[in-house]
């Protein structure tokens, strides 16, 4: 894209700096985990710490003759770990450098992702290993279709590596269904994670969305990445004929609809019964009604090309997120498995946890004992409790989240020598 988004890039960067390191000589990671900045910018700078930790820890040399592999040691081994990266220290240089690197590649993600994951991920490699795909994946935390849907082809085909072709075919695939599957003004707000990264930009920000807008140049690139020419050149009609440099999500949408339906007086409206997947799963900041995850079933469709029968179907518990239609299933009775872990926490304890960790919110706790009844391993639940605590902006090392985890750590280790 070149230096056409630099304006917005650089608000980004001036953003970013001003609430994290200010006029300090350096900075602690926990520290910029902790701002108020885009969940986006976290993400990258934690999962290159991450990388560096990674790359130390292949030089050290391990004799045989310690255990490392036991339990115990490499849950301590994951506190240390987890110690060291929440405390790595940016000088000055390094952390401008790593911001402006982790803006423009937020930046390119959210208008291209297509694009961006390709060259990201596979670059000029011909075949790339899945290990570096999924750690890859941690960079990105909107969209997350693309990182759910490439981990589950991985692993349903067991993989120990991608070819270029094959991962430019799935992208593509992925993003083709998730066009098709969607109402105009859903497809419209699949870019409120752009909207929401300009915007935070800005020095006076917007209180609605409705209300934001996104350079119609941002807009045409990610339709353009999605294969979509018809709304590019609309789009780019809108801008050199009528002059339309920023345009906001309704107006977006009705672009869109005026596209798909050819008529010049054309609305979009969230239709009564979307077609929609089952098991779906949304963003954490995204509404309701934006549906962007599929099934197994439908992840077996995308990937085989077998046809897609059309669905009417309400979601079931999505990851980290509620929709209205969430309160009656997790109403329903708990699982065996289920049950043992929340009868893990007495009703003081309960009502700590949902208070500390979940804001009050007794279905999100429900919801994730939901998803981590669903996992075998420690290091799975491991995983799923930083993401949580990352999205909820929770001190990991606060008393209610090391209680938590440590309940969950004992319980699954016990479950699995029970076996």
């Amino acid at each position: 894209m070149g230096y056409i988004f630099e304006a917005e890039v650089e608000s980004i960067i001036q953003a970013v700096h001003i609430k994290t390191i200010g006029e300090d000589d350096g900075i602690v990671l926990k520290k910029i985990l902790s701002a108020g900045i885009h969940p986006a910018v976290k993400a990258y700078f934690k999962a290159e710490v991450e990388k560096t930790l990674a790359q130390e820890r292949g030089l050290e040399y391990r004799s045989k003759k310690f255990s490392y592999s036991l339990p115990e040691v490499r849950s301590l081994e994951e506190q240390i770990d987890l110690l060291l990266v929440q405390n790595y220290y940016f000088s000055l240089q390094e952390f401008e450098s790593l911001l402006d690197e982790s803006v423009h590649f937020q930046f390119n993600y959210l208008c291209r992702p297509q694009w961006t994951l390709l060259n990201f991920i596979i670059g000029e490699q011909r075949r790339v290993s899945s290990a570096i795909i999924e750690k890859s994946l941690r960079y990105c935390v909107d969209y997350t279709y693309f990182p759910e849907l490439i981990k589950r082809y991985i692993a349903d085909h067991g993989l120990a590596e991608v070819t270029y072709e094959e991962f430019k075919t799935l992208i593509e695939k992925i993003d083709q269904e998730v066009v098709a599957r969607h109402s105009s003004l859903e497809l419209a707000h699949m870019t409120r994670a752009l909207f929401d990264f300009v915007e935070s930009g800005k020095t006076v920000p917007q209180v609605e969305f409705e209300q934001q807008t996104l350079p119609i140049n941002a807009a045409i690139v990610f339709y353009e990445d999605k294969k979509n020419p018809e709304i590019c050149a609309r789009l780019e009609f809108e801008r050199d004929r009528n002059h339309l440099l920023q345009i906001t999500a309704d107006r977006l949408a009705d672009i869109i609809e005026i596209v798909r339906t050819g008529n010049e007086n054309a609305t979009a409206h969230l239709s009564a019964s979307p077609i929609i997947p089952s098991n779906s799963i949304q963003h954490v900041n995204e509404p309701a009604s934006t549906i962007i995850v599929d099934d197994t079933e439908l992840v077996r469709e995308i990937i085989d090309g077998t046809q897609v029968a059309e669905k009417s179907v309400q979601p079931k518990t999505p990851l980290l997120v509620f929709g209205e239609n969430d309160e009656k299933y997790l109403a329903s009775t708990p699982s065996a498995k289920q049950k043992e872990i929340l009868d893990l926490f007495p009703e003081e304890e309960f009502a700590l946890i949902v208070r500390k960790l979940f804001a009050n919110d007794e279905l999100a706790f429900r919801g994730a004992i939901t998803e981590i009844s669903l996992l075998r391993e420690w290091e799975q639940v491991a995983q799923y409790l930083d993401k949580l605590f990352q999205i909820n902006q929770i001190d990991p090392f606060s008393e209610e989240a090391v209680g938590f985890t440590d309940k969950l750590y004992t319980h699954f280790h016990s479950s699995i020598a029970n076996e």
